[in-house]
């Protein structure tokens, strides 16, 4: 099992959704978690913990994001900091209640995948502001940051089809979308990004890892832009390489969309920099 995320800990983490040991879950449960970043929503706190570099966490996450890369959109390629996200615990049970639902119904565990046919895959969306931007790791809190707003209240539903790009085509409907491939999630939020404050030359933005159930995946060979919902007896949809064609091109790398809230968890920030890109 894992070890707590917490830099000075090495204790095994009590519960993968938190990353935390049994001390530090209840320090988090009586609000004395210390860590890197807090950010405060209406109701509760996010706390994000900063990865060390030296780490093999780090590491282990930093030749994943890399290798995950296979587009060739980039240049100069790089990943500055890491951060493990700690959601309120109300985000976090809803999402393993509804793990719990979708295991229950697709024997999943049974088939040799994770829970509910859980998949760890990237979210790239807009930012006002990033934490690498910034010395004192601040985050701007805004509810007009996408990036913020994730941090704060996990993905939501109603924001879906709003980002500073103006599009609005989604081939599997009105979803909250992620892809296995760092590069494609790369091209889903194109704002916020800055120039590297330590590094002439280079500039820099934010992706989300995340937790997501898939469960019973539907797996359409059309376009669905006005789906909001897969058919019934389905948990989530497959957009496969080579289908949902629109004007003349086909997906070129696959992702998928969910269509609840509690579906996804976001699971660690990346912050990373590049010397040129062409999306």
């Amino acid at each position: 099992m894992a070890q707590c995320c917490l830099i000075t800990c090495n204790n095994k983490i009590e519960c993968e959704d938190f990353n935390l040991c049994v001390i530090h879950l209840k320090e988090l449960s009586s609000g004395n978690l210390s860590s890197t970043i807090q950010i405060k929503s209406s109701e509760d706190t996010t706390h994000l913990i900063e990865i060390p570099r030296k780490s093999t966490e780090f590491s282990d996450i930093e030749n994943k994001f890399l290798g995950d890369w296979v587009k060739p959109n980039t240049q100069g390629l790089r990943v500055e900091a890491i951060f493990s996200i700690i959601l309120p615990k109300s985000i976090v049970n809803n999402y393993k209640s509804y793990r719990s639902t979708v295991e229950s119904r697709g024997k999943f565990k049974s088939q040799g995948l994770k829970e509910g046919d859980e998949r760890i895959l990237y979210h790239g969306t807009d930012h006002n502001c990033a934490v690498i931007y910034d010395a004192l790791r601040e985050l701007c809190k805004s509810s007009n940051c996408a990036g913020c707003g994730i941090l704060m209240n996990s993905f939501k539903l109603d924001k879906v089809g709003i980002n500073k790009q103006g599009r609005s085509f989604q081939r599997l409907g009105q979803g909250i979308y992620f892809t296995p491939y760092s590069s494609k999630a790369h091209f889903y939020g194109h704002g916020g990004a800055k120039p590297l404050p330590t590094e002439a030359g280079r500039t820099c933005r934010m992706m989300f890892m995340t937790k997501v159930v898939l469960g019973n995946t539907w797996q359409p060979d059309r376009v669905s832009q006005n789906c909001r919902s897969p058919p019934a007896g389905h948990d989530s949809t497959w957009g496969r390489v080579g289908k949902c064609p629109h004007g003349g091109a086909v997906l070129n790398y696959e992702e998928y969309a969910v269509y609840r809230n509690d579906a996804c968890l976001p699971s660690k920030y990346i912050a990373y920099s590049y010397t040129s890109t062409n999306e």
